[in-house]
């Protein structure tokens, strides 16, 4: 049976601002999922599962598969929109010898309804919570965002299990191995090969004394511009070094010469360094960017990985050789790897 390249992506629930209760976020999970909603348990019927998607009418979002145990929770989550058509390619045979207006012509799109009891997927995303981390093979149109908002329909909306002022929120982690273990080797940010100003600390106000670099080069020559110039340039002579040295030097210079005067006023200062707390909101802040677009640059100007946010690329078994969808024990075993791996490596912390 053959294997995909999947890219799992590292989550962590974000409780700094008491937005969730005491218990983990895979313990909610799973209380919501055994929460009566009439005569069932949520996690016995699908229909007990079905969220609408905020500002998508139409579309609908849904714990499928599912599977929990005292340490965590895994499933997928999936998206459909009921009764849509799926555009179809009619592929027709073509000629021996084409004409030019059978070469410009193109095959016909049709649509067509999926069969009877059937609906068309427009994404799947696999998922395991364990404790408050959270790991997903996103689909491009189930990414943390959607993860977020259905999480928090479960368990707040529909399974009751956490308060109305509560809410999930899964913030990104900087993987050290790109942004060094001194998260101060960190000189920039570049979200989609930009530099925004806005993920860099605004620069505090020049102090009078030490503490901030500060270059003032003031260029005079005497030549052309001799009247207009000399007194400025004779003044800075002569504050440095003093009215007789200064008229000592005027004298000493060749009637057809230029006077150059450079001043470097500096005072030496620490380099700026990236907090760990501005780190945090900077990981929070764009926890979901698509995939490969936040990078760091480090000290040695130089760029590293694909995306500065803790993730693994796993190999995960296919259905079958032509199928898109992924065997779900594969998908979970690799993702179980990888919280192993991460604790092991030291990258996050039980």
């Amino acid at each position: 049976m053959s294997s995909k390249r999947c890219k799992i992506h590292y989550r962590k629930l974000r409780r700094d601002n008491d937005q969730f209760p005491a218990e983990s976020l895979s313990a909610k999970i799973r209380h919501a999922l055994n929460t009566k909603k009439g005569p069932s348990r949520i996690g016995e019927s699908v229909q007990h599962r079905i969220a609408e998607v905020p500002k998508q009418e139409g579309y609908r979002r849904f714990l499928n598969d599912f599977y929990e145990t005292d340490e965590y929770v895994f499933g997928d989550i999936c998206l459909f929109s009921p009764g849509q058509m799926q555009a179809l390619l009619q592929l027709s045979a073509d000629p021996a010898h084409p004409t030019l207006d059978e070469v410009m012509k193109a095959w016909a799109i049709a649509e067509s309804k999926a069969p009877a009891g059937h609906e068309y997927l427009h994404g799947i995303a696999y998922w395991l919570a364990i404790g408050d981390h959270f790991y997903q093979i996103q689909h491009v149109t189930l990414q943390a965002k959607a993860m977020e908002e259905y999480l928090t329909w479960l368990l707040r909306d529909q399974g009751g299990v956490i308060s109305p002022n509560h809410y999930v929120e899964l913030q990104a982690e900087f993987d050290r191995d790109q942004v060094g273990s001194d998260l101060g080797d960190v000189r920039s940010i570049e979200i989609g090969g930009l530099v925004p100003e806005t993920v860099r600390p605004a620069p505090p106000p020049a102090p009078v004394g030490p503490g901030r670099v500060v270059e003032v080069e003031t260029h005079e020559s005497l030549g052309d511009k001799i009247a207009a110039g000399w007194g400025k340039a004779r003044k800075i002579v002569e504050d440095l070094l003093g009215p007789v040295e200064a008229e000592k030097l005027i004298e000493s210079m060749p009637p057809d010469a230029a006077l150059e005067v450079t001043v470097n006023i500096g005072y030496r200062a620490t380099r700026r360094k990236f907090g760990k707390e501005f780190m945090g909101n900077i990981a929070a802040g764009l926890r979901n960017a698509p995939d490969g677009e936040l990078k760091v640059r480090g000290r040695d100007g130089e760029i590293k990985g694909d995306d500065a946010r803790l993730s693994a690329d796993m190999t995960v078994r296919k259905m079958s050789d032509t199928s898109s969808l992924l065997d779900l024990e594969s998908a979970l075993g690799q993702m179980l790897e990888v919280h192993r791996r991460f604790l092991h490596d030291g990258k996050i912390v039980a």
